[in-house]
């Protein structure tokens, strides 16, 4: 009789494998990451359960619902690019508008 063999769902993230993973994709920065801590949390996105983050009913549908109808804004690569877009701006280096004019044609069109 052949051995049965059960999936395991992947681990939960703690705080710090969060940061880790947010860090490896170029996602926020050391004074952003305890913000994006703090609101997934506040918001009821999730809950601290034994050290780990635990996805709550509201947090399932919420990811749920964007990642159906904004599929390119939580794309782990929209994020970084636009956070160094957004950088480039900052120091003067790119238009504030040329970023605009690239993201809001697909936000809108997305949202409606």
């Amino acid at each position: 009789m052949p051995e049965q063999h059960f999936t395991q769902p992947p681990p939960r993230y703690t705080e710090a494998t969060l940061v880790r993973t947010l860090e490896e994709y170029g996602i926020g920065r050391p004074s952003t990451y305890a913000p994006i801590l703090s609101t997934l949390q506040e918001r009821g996105y999730v809950i601290r359960d034994n050290k780990r983050l635990t996805p709550t009913e509201t947090g399932i549908l919420v990811n749920d619902m964007i990642s159906e109808h904004f599929p390119n804004i939580v794309d782990l690569g929209f994020t970084a690019r636009m956070e160094e877009d957004l950088d480039r701006i900052a120091s003067g280096e790119y238009p504030w508008i040329r970023t605009l004019k690239e993201f809001y044609p697909s936000f809108f069109k997305a949202g409606g």
